[in-house]
């Protein structure tokens, strides 16, 4: 009988002390860090489409080929876009570093040179759509200040919505802009922006994301301009992960064709 009742005074007790670790919630500091330092693997390529849609619904379609590399220091990216003939060539590469420096670089064919990124440059759109520079980059949490707002769903994934403001002006072209982060995988799926009056300026949106080679990925997204009312959307057609890219492709030589 006392080994009974022993047993359920244990059964009762049990569920209320939890291991500390279950019971303790991320901050927002945390989750930053999870979104900065989410697994990519060790590299990937992609083909991607940019479709630029204005106000009277008129389309601009481009095809891209994306490459991606993590390594001890930095995570590098590099762009070229492959049609049509007006921005063929055109190559992008850009560098985040762990201890939050950022370089970029654009090679215009028109030029025949390269030009780096740098200063309120970063804060122009990037190739005449709805990203700038600055939404390019991988932001390091060092740089920004961030608070947890709340806990809802998007798109019936469960998310932590983060507000995010920069700890320097320079830093940013916006105020601040609030983040919807997936609790699987710790994605950002959606970003409302606000310009430097607060107001509500420009909004992300992952209309499709999943797990690929077991990385979580987005498959298709739209960046609204709210004031222009203009769209521009990215839609992956093929993405591979861990295919061992060779180092020189994230070069300044490489953005020549």
């Amino acid at each position: 009988m006392r080994v009974f009742t022993l047993f359920w005074i244990l059964f009762l007790i049990l569920p209320l002390t939890e291991p500390k670790a279950q019971a303790q919630k991320l901050s927002a500091q945390d989750i930053a860090w999870a979104v900065y330092n989410r697994p990519v693997g060790k590299d990937s390529e992609s083909y991607t489409q940019m479709i630029l849609i204005d106000r009277r619904g008129h389309k601009k379609e481009r095809k891209m080929y994306v490459a991606v590399k993590d390594d001890p220091k930095a995570r590098k990216t590099f762009m070229r876009f492959l049609s049509p003939l007006d921005i063929r060539n055109t190559s992008f590469l850009s560098i985040s570093y762990n201890n939050g420096k950022e370089e970029q670089f654009l090679y215009l064919p028109a030029l025949r040179r390269v030009r780096r990124i740098a200063g309120s440059f970063r804060f122009h759109r990037f190739v005449n759509s709805d990203f700038t520079y600055e939404d390019l980059e991988r932001r390091c949490p060092k740089k920004y200040n961030y608070q947890l707002m709340k806990e809802e769903n998007y798109k019936a994934s469960p998310c932590y919505v983060l507000k995010c403001w920069p700890k320097k002006r320079k830093y940013s072209a916006y105020q601040y802009w609030v983040e919807w982060v997936t609790k699987k995988g710790f994605l950002v799926v959606k970003v409302d922006y606000y310009d430097r009056r607060g107001h509500l300026c420009k909004r992300f949106e992952a209309l499709e994301w999943k797990p690929i080679q077991g990385y979580w990925t987005i498959i298709s997204s739209k960046m609204t301009d709210l004031k222009r009312k203009h769209y521009t959307l990215l839609i992956v057609d093929k993405i591979r992960y861990n295919v061992g890219l060779k180092n020189k492709i994230f070069t300044r030589r490489n953005l020549r064709p």
